[in-house]
């Protein structure tokens, strides 16, 4: 069985805009606050290694706790964001009146992002890297950090929810979700924690 503590990034400082992958988007203050608290909160909890998206956002979450824990980060492109490509960078409120953003939030899996990819797309990578990380790391916990819509891709998948209904699931800033994978199934244990010291 193998462990996996799904991480959330912490707050950025691009907070009303599709960040996507574009690079320069840093954790705020408040974000930088939140990497630490995140990295005492699991000072207890036995931790095998840390693999993280390659965004500056993922890896500033990450290094609190990979100081703590004395760990090297794997970055690793099968958990970075969504490729939201023509929405990259732009705000909100630009967004709210183009239908291909209003259909991306009720038929996740049919729309397209101009450009960018399908919501299976993200899942099917997502699940590989959780994949080879089991198959490297058997009978060890690894925290794996990442961003919103991916990790609830992985949630749903292992809970059989349709990513249709996917947006049901909150994944706040800097929460922690735990999936235990065994050779013939997973439990999902917790999702969405925002308060853990010992596993």
């Amino acid at each position: 069985m193998t462990s996996i503590l799904l991480i959330r990034h912490a707050d950025t400082s691009l907070p009303d805009r599709v960040p996507g992958r574009s690079s320069g988007v840093h954790l705020s203050k408040s974000g930088l606050d939140q990497a630490e608290l995140l990295a005492q909160r699991l000072k207890d909890v036995n931790i095998d290694g840390i693999y993280c998206s390659p965004l500056e956002r993922t890896l500033e979450t990450a290094e609190p706790l990979a100081e703590t824990k004395g760990l090297v980060i794997i970055p690793d492109d099968h958990f970075i964001e969504i490729d939201f490509k023509e929405w990259t960078r732009k705000s909100f409120g630009e967004l709210e009146n183009e239908f291909g953003w209003k259909q991306f939030h009720f038929f996740r899996n049919g729309c397209v992002i101009p450009g960018g990819e399908l919501m299976v797309e993200v899942q099917s990578r997502m699940i590989a890297g959780i994949q080879k990380i089991c198959s490297r790391h058997p009978g060890e916990t690894i925290a794996v950090f990442s961003h919103n819509d991916p990790i609830k891709s992985v949630i749903a998948y292992y809970l059989g929810v349709s990513l249709d209904l996917f947006l049901r699931i909150e994944i706040s800033t800097s929460s922690v979700s735990i999936i235990s994978i065994y050779e013939n199934g997973a439990v999902v244990r917790g999702i969405n924690l925002t308060e853990i010291s010992s596993q």
